[in-house]
């Protein structure tokens, strides 16, 4: 018998309501002092765990949300024994303790921007050879060689400067509701910036209606507009990763966004 756990809770004490965890097994507490990890059991013959379970490993961190604060563990996040799961709460007590104060009553947004960028690096490639004097093919090879490398390293970096420009505008919208972010620019030469936002509760609807005012004042970017969700961007262990990673961040959102961004 192996436990599936779903995330680490505020709250030492028995559910009170029963929720249903993946195949259907009721999801229990293992406690630990003064917190939990919320697990269901997970029999060997079960079979093999397939990405359709990821919707429900969601549904119950979400059903957690609403009664405690919950630091969500990776899809899939199986352990061996009890004893093997008390050892890591044990470990990382004082991080989860710590995230569970910080994380208290606070949530995720999620937004990806998708910029033109073939567009963009023409519109400065342009500018470049219009102040840029073109070379002869009788010059040497090794001094059109040079000037293409600094061509391309020019155009790059102009790049660059540009993307950070945007991130600004579009970070700006938001910098002063969000508590916490993340920013991950230029993941690919489209994908502009990736973000997280951790959001106070009581802030959900300021920080949509900034995203409106966003959306609404751009006519060259698009968007992905993602949450509430629990936080899962958000936990940090300061005692370093363990050997299992228990804490992936984002890896359940961009397996749950993945279908509608295709």
């Amino acid at each position: 018998m192996k436990i599936y756990a779903y995330g680490i809770i505020d709250s030492h004490h028995r559910l009170e309501e029963p929720i249903a965890g993946l195949y259907g097994k009721v999801i229990y507490n293992v406690s630990y002092r003064d917190i939990a990890v919320a697990v269901s059991e997970l029999n060997e013959e079960t079979k093999k765990i397939i990405d359709a379970c990821i919707l429900e490993h969601e549904k119950v961190v979400e059903r957690l949300m609403i009664k405690f604060t919950v630091l969500p563990m990776r899809f899939l996040t199986v352990l061996n024994t009890r004893e093997e799961l008390l050892s890591m709460v044990e470990f990382y007590y004082e991080d989860f303790k710590d995230n569970l104060a910080r994380l208290h009553n606070k949530v995720e947004f999620g937004i990806k921007v998708i910029w033109p960028a073939d567009t963009i690096k023409k519109r400065i490639t342009d500018a470049y050879h219009k102040t840029i004097r073109v070379s002869l093919p009788t010059e040497p090879p090794g001094k059109i060689f040079l000037e293409e490398k600094f061509k391309k390293y020019i155009i790059d970096k102009e790049f660059q400067e540009e993307a950070d420009r945007c991130v600004i505008v579009v970070d700006d919208y938001f910098n002063k509701i969000a508590v916490e972010k993340k920013l991950k620019r230029l993941q690919t030469e489209s994908l502009l910036l990736n973000a997280s936002y951790l959001v106070d509760k009581d802030r959900q609807n300021e920080f949509s209606q900034a995203f409106e005012q966003l959306k609404n004042a751009s006519s060259e970017l698009k968007f992905l507009f993602s949450g509430p969700w629990p936080c899962y961007n958000f936990v940090t262990l300061t005692k370093g990763p363990a050997p299992v990673d228990y804490f992936n961040p984002g890896d359940i959102l961009d397996r749950l966004l993945k279908p509608q961004e295709q």
